[in-house]
């Protein structure tokens, strides 16, 4: 039995459980090393109870996971075999009558289904899974690492993609097709924003805005190896950039620089996230309408958040972002982002792209 499931049984007993039914499919994911579910789908579910672990899967999914694996019993759902059906079966078997879900993950249709049809005590759980994924170990830094290494070779590579006319969608596409295929696919849709539109932290990009001189470009993508991700933000200038957006260049680059030198394991999340704010405050900006940083990990946004009202004490092994901003509505926004990993004194940087003012 691997550890993440001898720590998950201890939890379950803790709890007065017999079972814990998981629904999330990045906890599916994490627990199975069984990556390629979807996110955005019902594709896999996991019981894990005092004695075993099951693995349910739809027959579109079955075959690719290999029923040895960790011990982990592998059950096909099917027309003529339901989901409600195996979990009976697997209670009848095991006497269970307790089993904890996911609030934050499943929905009220789904959790009144289960109770109609599986008839044990249904008690809600949060954030259990959730608390072993922030501290990464040996086997998830390797990929994220080899994740944070491809994500700067796309940088480089996109780089020489930049010529005039070219519009925001042509050069996220690029992105794309270079980071699935050097990665295998993409952590997110990659951001590209032209002037104005940086200050959308968000952006989607379009095909409407084609590259002029003297433009800022932002460049917002991260790569995805074995299920896990990078996050980085570059901004570069085609062309003479202003001496207003050099002077918010250099705020954001010293307000994170300020971040970095501080950041370590045992700080409390909000004091790293005032660090950069006061900074960028303190020079004449607005502070940025976001945290400073997040987890990341099979989820692009996950726990911790480092964000202005969280109390969170950061811990070694943990891989976050640092991202300060400044965003002028109508004229640009400009943010610089690191992956790194925590440390006991100090952070190691996953991100190695120059942050250098960048002229094309």
């Amino acid at each position: 039995m691997n550890i993440k499931f001898k720590k998950l049984f201890k939890l379950i007993s803790a709890l007065n459980l017999d079972a814990l039914f998981i629904t999330n499919q990045h906890n599916v994911s994490y627990l199975t090393g069984f990556t390629g579910l979807s996110t955005d789908e019902r594709e896999g579910f996991l019981l894990l109870t005092k004695k075993n672990t099951y693995l349910l899967l739809f027959p579109t999914y079955f075959n690719l996971f290999e029923k040895d694996a960790s011990g982990i019993t592998t059950l096909c759902i099917t027309h003529n075999k339901r989901l409600s059906l195996h979990l009976n079966e697997i209670i009848k078997k095991e006497k269970i009558k307790s089993i904890g879900f996911e609030e934050e993950n499943l929905t009220i249709a789904e959790l009144n289904s289960l109770q109609n049809k599986v008839k044990v005590k249904w008690q809600a759980t949060k954030g259990i899974i959730e608390d072993l994924r922030v501290t990464k170990d040996k086997t998830e830094l390797k990929h994220i690492r080899e994740a944070a290494r491809i994500t700067d070779s796309a940088f480089e590579f996109i780089k020489g993609k930049i010529k005039k006319g070219i519009t925001e969608k042509i050069l996220a596409l690029e992105l794309e097709y270079f980071l699935k295929k050097n990665a295998g696919d993409i952590a997110f849709s990659p951001i590209v924003a032209f002037n104005q539109n940086a200050a959308i932290p968000h952006y989607l990009p379009t095909n409407n805005q084609q590259l002029t001189t003297n433009n800022l470009i932002l460049l917002d993508f991260g790569a995805k190896v074995n299920g896990y991700c990078a996050d980085m933000t570059r901004v570069v200038f085609f062309g003479t950039p202003k001496e207003k957006q050099i002077k918010i260049y250099n705020t954001v680059l010293s307000a994170q620089k300020k971040v970095l030198s501080s950041l370590k394991a045992g700080m409390a999340a909000y004091k790293i996230d005032k660090i950069a704010r006061d900074h960028i405050i303190s020079q004449g900006y607005p502070e940025y309408p976001h945290s400073l940083g997040h987890g990341v990990g099979l989820a692009i946004h996950e726990n911790p958040r480092l964000k202005k009202d969280s109390k969170v004490i950061l811990k070694e092994n943990m891989v976050v972002t640092v991202e300060p901003g400044i965003y002028l509505p109508d004229f640009c926004g400009i943010r610089i982002e690191d992956l790194v990993l925590l440390k006991d004194k100090g952070v190691e940087m996953l991100s190695l792209s120059s942050k250098e003012i960048t002229v094309i």
